[in-house]
């Protein structure tokens, strides 16, 4: 009877499912083999599996339940050689692993869009940097200008604020060139100044974005002065209808908060100002030893107006559905995409949500006539409370620490200044400012070859 226990017990520990089976993880960082400098964006994949990872913006990521043993991760980032490396994976303990990629001298996109059509790169010789659209989508931004960072040279883009629905960067390209406006000239499916900009743009709905430096920029004249950069959507393609769906989801939390003394620490203060103006202190020694061991909300808070107000992270979410495809004389794009982001109060007033939708037709009318058809629509609702982020910042900074942010039973506490309390004022309680704005943009055009004349016979429609 024993024996047949036993077999029994080795039977079921040899068909157990897969989910008993031992797992790890593996954590690490990525890195550039030339400078050292971390690599955000880059893919890293378990072979053989559906685990992967992408690396933040330190160059770090994190791959869970990992199966243990030998496993080989593959690490790819455009613009980089793809790169093998095994690792041994342990039961239940991480592993640490150091990737390093090398830049590609192979030129991913040998065509590049300039002002005056496309031009292979190979017989290239203006100033001219490109970046494919694949590669925007890598940094999950609400904001398209926040998402061209190092990503082309000559390109330096500053962000002076984080508050959802006006986080845009600034853009210079190659420094400041005048006195006035130093922005660039943005031309977006060859119409420029659009408005909106392409800090709104949907990084899915983008083919490809070139920017003109110095000469290459001169077809548009004095408005290119501080450069242009172009912008091209994407088009219908191929034969058979392609449809596409992403979504994710990112988290956003302030870069520093200031450390402001607590309730004691700013008594204490108090008293030694007092002390230098030859004035009788006003705090007792007593006192302030019952507001350090705390322990009575009402009579002794201590608060932390940063904490209070700002809560530790906050999400932003991006969704996009796109169908594209073509067929003999037609080709066809269209897309939607929806953007939200919420703001860093607690039972925040502030947040941002973005509805979008483009329509991209291309057609062949003739053997020498092609048309385009494009719509794009757009909604963009902004919602603040009615004190600006700044008032709101800067009431946190003068909050005495010995006077409560709430009361034990759950009121509000004094105000600051003003007869603001920014854990009120902050959210929708005191009212809000909705902004709606509203775009609908079209764009018809068409390429017509001379019979007869030889030269470039335009763009193809279709497959």
């Amino acid at each position: 009877m024993r024996r047949i226990l036993s077999l029994l017990s080795l039977l079921a520990l040899a068909t157990a499912p897969a989910f008993l089976s031992a797992q790890g993880s593996i954590t690490g960082t990525v890195r550039d083999s030339a400078g050292g400098l971390t690599l955000s964006g880059v893919t890293v994949t378990v072979v053989g599996t559906e685990l992967r990872a992408a690396s933040d913006a330190a160059g770090r990521f994190a791959i869970a339940k990992v199966p243990a043993g030998t496993q080989r991760l593959h690490a790819r980032r455009l613009g980089y050689t793809p790169t093998d490396t095994s690792v041994v994976v342990r039961d239940g303990q991480p592993t640490v692993v150091d990737l390093k990629l090398q830049a590609s001298a192979i030129e991913l996109n040998p065509v590049v869009t300039v002002g005056y059509g496309e031009q292979a790169k190979a017989t290239l010789t203006g100033a001219v940097s490109a970046v494919a659209g694949q590669e925007l989508k890598t940094v999950p931004a609400v904001n398209l200008s926040n998402t061209l960072a190092g990503r082309l040279p000559g390109v330096v883009t500053v962000n002076r604020s984080g508050e959802p629905g006006y986080d845009g960067a600034t853009i210079r390209i190659r420094g400041t060139h005048t006195l006035n406006d130093n922005s660039a000239l943005i031309v977006i499916d060859g119409v420029p100044d659009r408005v909106g900009g392409l800090e709104r743009l949907d990084p899915d709905d983008i083919e490809s974005m070139s920017v003109l430096k110095d000469a290459s920029a001169a077809i548009y004249g004095s408005r290119a002065a501080n450069g242009v950069i172009l912008i091209t959507t994407k088009h219908g393609r191929g034969s058979k209808p392609e449809l596409t769906a992403s979504f994710n989801t990112g988290v956003n939390q302030p870069t520093r908060l200031p450390q402001m003394a607590d309730a004691a620490t700013y008594m204490t203060m108090l008293d030694e100002i007092d002390t230098y103006r030859n004035q009788t202190p006003r705090y007792s020694a007593d006192q302030i030893a019952k507001f350090r061991q705390g322990g009575d909300a009402w009579l002794y808070p201590n608060t932390d107006w940063f904490a209070a107000v700002i809560k530790p992270t906050s999400l932003q979410n991006v969704a996009h559905v796109a169908l594209r495809g073509g067929a003999d004389r037609i080709g066809y794009y269209l897309s939607l995409g929806r953007q939200a982001e919420d703001g860093y109060y607690r039972n925040s007033g502030t947040h941002y949500n973005q509805y979008n939708f483009r329509s991209n037709i291309d057609g062949r009318v003739t053997e020498h006539l092609n048309l385009r058809f494009d719509v794009t629509a757009r909604l963009e609702d902004r919602n603040f409370p009615i004190r600006s982020a700044g008032s709101i910042f800067r009431e946190l900074m003068r909050g005495k620490p010995n006077l409560p942010a709430y009361w034990p039973n759950g009121k509000p506490g004094p105000d600051i200044e003003y007869g603001d309390n920014p854990v009120v004022i902050a959210t929708n309680a005191t009212g809000y400012d909705k902004d709606e704005r509203y775009y609908l943009q079209g764009n018809v055009g068409g390429d017509f070859v001379v019979p007869g004349v030889r030269g470039n016979c335009g763009p193809r429609v279709g497959p």
